[in-house]
């Protein structure tokens, strides 16, 4: 039982370290546009949207 609760706690961090480094990301790329073109273009910058796929976590059972 104890091995079987390891499993789900190892597969939420790396969920959660997958979450924060997605959000690191998307902050340096929000800073760069920023600081980039400020004033250089007068038309507004395109957004995309991203598919998120969330995924519950899966228990290693090997």
């Amino acid at each position: 039982m104890q091995l079987s609760a390891d499993f789900v706690a190892l597969g939420m961090h790396h969920a959660d370290v997958q979450r924060a480094e997605r959000e690191i990301g998307l902050r340096m790329r929000a800073e760069e546009r920023g600081s980039g073109d400020a004033g250089a273009s007068p038309e507004p910058a395109s957004h995309r949207r991203h598919r998120v796929h969330r995924r519950a976590p899966r228990l290693a059972l090997r």
